[in-house]
């Protein structure tokens, strides 16, 4: 577990694995003036708002889509996957995205390195799918 020394969000959590250098999760918290995930877009709208934030960070070349966007929870969170080139190399990325009904964002960032990602994938994609807020 790391914390960083600006806050950025309402709350933070990162943990950073100990054996698989640029392999972490974050999980981040954020009020928002809406209730539901539905009103911010389409699992494609939203993937195209993070993929266009992600290209605009400092150091990043190319942000790609892995898969289609899609809706799990009965359509109440959506699973992203990408991958981005930048100056720190090719990592992927895979994100939950969650409103809860009293207004704020819960985002679960799993990241590695692409050379490491066929052999976590299916670790990354079972931890993102069982992320749920209680």
């Amino acid at each position: 577990e790391t914390s960083k020394p600006v806050k950025t969000h309402l709350d933070e959590v990162n943990f950073v694995s100990e054996s698989v250098k640029g392999y972490q999760y974050g999980i981040t918290v954020d009020p928002v003036r809406i209730s539901s995930l539905k009103e911010f877009g389409t699992p494609e709208e939203v993937a195209a708002r993070v993929v266009t934030a992600e290209v605009n960070r400092d150091g990043v070349f190319e942000v790609t889509l892995l898969e289609d966007p899609y809706a799990v929870s009965k359509g109440d969170a959506y699973i992203l996957e990408y991958l981005s080139d930048g100056k720190r190399g090719k990592k992927v990325y895979l994100n939950k995205i969650f409103v809860s009904s009293n207004k704020l964002l819960y985002v679960l960032t799993a990241q590695c390195k692409q050379d490491d990602y066929s052999a976590l994938k299916q670790e990354m994609k079972s931890t993102v799918d069982s992320f749920q807020v209680l």
